[in-house]
């Protein structure tokens, strides 16, 4: 191992053992760059006879075939997808809170379909649709919670003295 005094290899720039190139020797004539052809370019005066070609096709604007222009499309409906997503919502548990919501909402979408202002009557209807059944679901839970609160009074007696004086 070489000691930090001792250079590890010859001087930069000097023939050794990492030069991959060779020297010219001292009495060799010196090129300039200005004397040098670059890489691929042809002498002064041998230039190929320039290749004119016939103009062709003009492209189209923005580089596509032009073709017969579609009919403007109709403004989606923000009501239905308020509808869908209320609908949603209530399936998912706001029940009544959303459930009717969807209906009335999804009702004004299919008339806006109706009338040519909106294009999504699918979502619409997906909406009136998940409206219904939320409010099924809400109808469902209100009448298993009403029968499990009378349950207990029934079995106890407390709801007897109330029911005999319902006529």
């Amino acid at each position: 191992m070489s000691s930090p005094s001792e250079p590890l290899g010859p001087p930069y720039g000097q023939e050794g053992a990492y030069a991959a190139h060779a020297v010219p020797a001292a009495d060799a004539p010196r090129t300039t760059a200005s004397d040098q052809q670059p890489v691929g370019a042809y002498p002064p005066g041998a230039y190929p006879p320039s290749a004119t070609y016939p103009p062709g096709p003009s492209a189209p604007a923005h580089g596509y075939a032009e073709g017969p222009p579609r009919p403007p499309s109709p403004p989606r409906n923000d009501l239905a997808v308020w509808s869908l997503v209320l609908g949603l919502l209530g399936v998912l548990g706001c029940v009544f809170f959303t459930g009717v919501p969807a209906v009335v909402v999804g009702g004004n979408a299919r008339r806006a379909v109706a009338a040519g202002q909106a294009d999504n009557e699918g979502l619409a209807t997906a909406g009136i649709v998940l409206g219904w059944v939320a409010t099924a679901l809400g109808v469902i839970v209100l009448v298993t919670f009403g029968i499990l609160l009378l349950l207990p009074l029934l079995f106890l007696g407390f709801a007897v003295p109330f029911m005999g004086s319902v006529p």
